[in-house]
């Protein structure tokens, strides 16, 4: 199947790289570590599955 007309290998540029490749290793863990409690905390307030799964109460 032929490509469309116009349509070309897009270049990657510095803008593509997601925001936490510019973080310090620190900072990355952090960042992880936040995504982590938020989880389950919303997962504790909703009675979620991963919640219950992980036995803590």
């Amino acid at each position: 199947m032929a490509r469309l007309k116009g349509s070309k290998n897009k270049k990657s540029s510095s803008n593509d790289r997601p925001i936490t490749s510019n973080l310090s290793t620190e900072e990355r863990i952090r960042f992880l570590a936040n995504i982590i409690v938020y989880r389950i905390i919303e997962d504790q307030n909703t009675d979620s599955i991963l919640f219950k799964n992980l036995n803590l109460k």
